[in-house]
């Protein structure tokens, strides 16, 4: 098992999951899936592995990534693009029988190109009557996998990015299309015959759920099934840290595994290996360091003595790229202003590793409306308190006996705290 702290992992490097793995394809039999979660914490890994799963079972699978699509022409090219080389995999049969109808979708998306002056090629005004193209043509791609012979599994990545950016881009229409989008997904694409036959796997890093509650379309996803990944458990996390530790000979027992598992907090199989990672730098430094007085033999209590420095050097400049997204996607699903006040609230939940009281919060965030009502105040707080929980930001602890709000991920907290004080 290899030390990856990047790229989602396959195969052999893909570790601790294969139950989940089950349990969605299982799902996936019957029900289309909603699978949300902050970045780094295996969502592209383990749809992969659901991927693999359905293929061995004889289902085709196709994975597209949506994030850089900016309105709905766009997601139809991924999933064109995505779907030509499956279709031309299919037995000759199918493959003869399809052709022609697949070219001519491929022409009518080049089609719906128009020319704009000073910008080059765009897509149309979907607020014209041509606005409805795209769902036809949609339909009509669908329609061929329909009446293929084998289940099609469609794994689409970051959908909700997609959905903010036509809101983004389109401030007078731009809700409205992604409600007609949803719409779409939910009813007609469920009404076309066979459509029994093709299942969808829904991920995203940003909060799906929180874009269709604050623009009152909780509804268009009610059919998906919602799905979230747990953190390991502490025995899995200390598994997968001693393979770790065989793989690269570090001598790491039981004991400075809990500890390790213990000081990332929220055992996520990425933030597991980063703090691998650093640890492993640390220790063979210091190995290099006690060459030179020839005492270089590393105990576990010398590997036990750098966990803490490890931490720290997950979270320093240079080192903490994956934790800016934590900051970014609030601007991205609450805008400027609610944004500023969920980060108000955690750099104040940052300042104690046991995090902080709601009182005290709903005090901090009433300082800074002060122009509004008691129960406006109110009301903002609940509804931020809730979007950190479900987007895992924090979690109400209570084991005091007084309800504290404090951060799933302990490396995320001392970087949080490190940027947003002096």
């Amino acid at each position: 098992m290899d030390n990856i702290a990047g790229t989602p992992v396959e195969g052999e490097n893909f570790f601790g999951r294969s139950t989940e793995v089950g349990r969605l394809a299982d799902i996936l039999r019957n029900d289309d899936i909603l699978l949300l979660g902050p970045r780094r914490i295996g969502k592209t890994s383990i749809c992969r592995a659901v991927m693999a799963h359905v293929k061995a079972r004889n289902w085709h699978a196709i994975e597209i990534n949506v994030a850089s699509c900016e309105d709905e022409l766009a997601f139809l090219e991924k999933l064109h693009s995505a779907l030509a080389p499956e279709m031309a995999s299919l037995g000759s049969k199918i493959k003869d029988k399809f052709a022609a109808t697949f070219d001519a979708i491929s022409t009518r998306i080049k089609s719906i190109k128009i020319a704009v002056t000073g910008a080059g090629t765009a897509s149309v005004d979907l607020a014209a009557p041509a606005s409805e193209d795209w769902i036809h043509l949609g339909n009509d791609l669908l329609r061929l996998l329909m009446q293929a012979d084998q289940p099609w599994l469609v794994y689409i990545d970051e959908l909700p990015i997609m959905l903010f950016n036509m809101i983004r881009n389109d401030t007078p229409g731009g809700v409205r299309r992604v409600r007609r989008f949803l719409d779409w997904f939910r009813n007609d694409v469920r009404a076309l015959p066979g459509s029994h036959s093709v299942r969808w796997l829904v991920s995203g890093s940003v909060g799906l759920d929180t874009l269709v509650q604050q623009h009152g379309m909780a509804d268009t996803i009610n059919s998906l099934n919602h799905q979230h990944l747990a953190a390991f458990t502490e025995e899995v996390a200390i598994a997968m840290l001693l393979k770790l530790a065989e793989r690269y000979q570090l001598a790491l027992d039981n004991e400075a595994a809990r500890k390790l598992v213990a000081a990332v907090q929220w055992a996520q199989p990425y933030y597991l290996q980063k703090a691998f990672h650093y640890l492993r730098q640390r220790v063979s430094a210091n190995a290099d360091s006690n060459a030179n007085t020839n005492a270089n033999t590393t105990t576990v209590a010398d590997i036990i003595n750098q966990i803490e420095p490890a931490m720290n050097d997950m979270v320093q400049p240079g080192s903490d790229n994956d934790f800016h997204h934590w900051e970014q996607r609030l601007a991205l699903q609450l805008g400027a202003a609610q944004a500023a006040h969920a980060i108000a609230l955690l750099s104040l939940a940052a300042q104690d590793a046991t995090g902080a009281r709601p009182e005290n919060m709903l005090i901090h965030l009433e300082g800074r409306m002060p122009n509004d009502s008691t129960e406006k105040q109110r009301e903002m707080f609940i509804n931020l308190r809730d979007i950190l929980q479900r987007d895992a930001y924090w979690w109400p602890d209570e084991s005091s006996g007084n309800k504290r709000y404090r951060f799933h991920l302990e490396p995320l907290r001392r970087w949080w705290l490190r940027r947003n004080s002096l």
